[in-house]
């Protein structure tokens, strides 16, 4: 696909740069401030499990990466006692991950220090200016989760 329109282009080169420029400061303070516990990929592990145990397959699926990443990954977490592995009595090959009391207790207190960071800069936004914000970080999460869109230009390529 070639983008023809000018003003799309920019928005879309400025619309990135504020993205990235976003993500960068955002774990810039996060790993100044959490970095002796875990690492973000770590806290974004230990969030999936919270919810429910996860296959390696699974994780690697969502962190976007291979299932020996995950693997190295799962491995540094279960020498922190943050994790334990069970493999399945039906297929040994499945080996499911679940968080432990300790990753939990991590978990939770990494993610209060990363709230009250988010509260002081967010604070200094007007409240009614927030929402949104919130609504259209929400919108832009909704647009980039349908795979329907990429699905369609590659069809119509």
């Amino acid at each position: 696909m070639i983008i023809k329109d000018d003003n799309l282009t920019r928005y879309v080169k400025d619309i990135d740069q504020a993205f990235s420029r976003l993500i960068y400061r955002v774990r810039v303070l996060f790993n100044r401030y959490t970095v002796d516990e875990i690492t973000d990929t770590q806290y974004i592990v230990l969030r999936a499990l919270r919810k429910n145990p996860c296959n390696t397959s699974y994780l690697a699926h969502m962190l976007g990466v291979t299932l020996s990443a995950v693997t190295a990954l799962i491995n540094r977490l279960h020498r922190m006692n943050l994790v334990t592995r069970e493999r399945q009595v039906q297929d040994r090959r499945q080996v499911w991950i679940t968080i432990t009391p300790k990753g939990l207790k991590v978990l939770n207190d990494v993610e209060e220090r990363r709230n009250l960071l988010l509260a002081l800069y967010l604070s200094r936004v007007p409240e009614g200016e927030r929402e949104q914000l919130l609504e259209l970080l929400q919108k832009a999460i909704e647009l980039f989760e349908r795979e329907d869109i990429l699905e369609d230009e590659v069809i119509r390529s």
